[in-house]
């Protein structure tokens, strides 16, 4: 019997600890558990070396899923040999920016890294995610906003392979619920153009849409737009940024706080839709707080205000802003401030 030990860490183990749990994958013992901001996958298994990293990096990839980041390996060990961690795929370093509380959508657990969930994900197109994680990655971080933002938007491409059946269901879906004219169901002609948009709506109305309505998210409402005009946004940026078409695309995100915003909440939606599409079931809890996280975002950095927000994040500052605030108009603070002064 083999034993790979992989020592990992993410600061996200210190809110969201990992309890012991037991998985049996391809008839090797999984066991993971969690302290302080260290994760160790233990694995006991028949399978050689380099069939013993295949599998462990198909459960660090569930990880990643379910974060928003692959934790850092900290050491490898196979039979208690250590093995090379600093020439691994680029795309297993993510970027610092990414290691956030905010980005988990399901915890670590049986639930989520089991043998189901890897024969799932197994069998998916894998070059959709691999694209998504180099994207996330450490070598992508000087990358430009409006390039970032088009490798995106093909991401959705690839995660999203369905029939020219289901596409035409969907075509058929969209001219009732947003009641399309004759022009904007030209938009939805079953050629590459039009099938993007129609992909695009099948991934954002199970994994924003979905969620926006459920709890009131306030989010296009906040960008005065559409759930179509956010499709066409989405559309028109993918499709002029990859061709360079010459009819113009009046839908075009140009502006690069658009940008970042609408890449935010994209890169969210598609992880949901991965985590969906293998089993993993994501946790709304987690989800409403993070969407209503980017409604205040989009409330500060818009119209800078903090009349009406919306997630724990924002509404623990600004309760801790007016605090400071209400402590510094005390007579002793202001003495003390004073005599500080002089």
């Amino acid at each position: 019997m083999n034993e790979m030990v992989v020592k990992t860490r993410h600061k996200v183990f210190l809110s969201n600890p990992v309890p012991m749990f037991c998985s049996k994958i391809d008839n090797s013992a999984i066991i993971i558990s969690s302290r302080g901001d260290e994760l160790t996958i233990h694995i006991k298994t028949r399978k050689n070396e380099d069939n013993s990293k295949h599998l462990f990096f198909d459960i660090y990839s569930m990880l990643y899923i379910c974060l928003g980041a692959f934790p850092k390996i900290e050491s490898m060990m196979f039979n208690e040999r250590r093995l090379d961690i600093d020439h691994l795929a680029k795309k297993y370093y993510t970027r610092e920016s990414l290691f956030r509380n905010d980005l988990r959508i399901a915890n670590i657990c049986g639930q989520t890294i089991n043998q189901a969930i890897i024969d799932k994900y197994r069998i998916k197109q894998q070059e959709p995610i691999s694209s998504l994680q180099y994207l996330d990655s450490a070598g992508y971080d000087s990358i430009v906003a409006d390039h970032r933002i088009t490798l995106l938007l093909h991401i959705i491409d690839g995660i999203c392979d369905a029939q020219n059946t289901v596409l035409t269901a969907i075509r058929a879906e969209m001219i009732k619920k947003y009641k399309l004219n004759a022009t904007q169901q030209n938009n939805l002609k079953p050629d590459n153009l039009g099938k993007y948009i129609c992909k695009a709506y099948m991934v954002t109305n199970e994994c924003l849409f979905y969620y926006h309505r459920k709890f009131n998210c306030e989010i296009l409402k906040l960008m005065h737009i559409s759930q179509y005009e956010f499709l066409c946004m989405l559309s028109d940026t993918r499709n002029w940024n990859s061709h360079f078409l010459n009819k113009k695309k009046p839908n075009r995100i140009k502006d690069g706080t658009k940008i970042v915003i609408f890449f935010e909440i994209v890169h969210y939606m598609i992880r949901i839709k991965i985590a969906k599409d293998i089993g993993i079931k994501p946790d709304e809890v987690s989800i409403k707080e993070y969407y209503y996280t980017v409604h205040d975002w989009i409330l500060d950095i818009l119209y800078n205000r903090d009349d009406a927000l919306k997630s724990k994040i924002y509404l623990d500052n600004k309760r801790r802003k007016e605090f400071q605030k209400a402590i510094k108009s005390f007579p002793i603070c202001r003495t003390i401030d004073f005599q500080q002064k002089g």
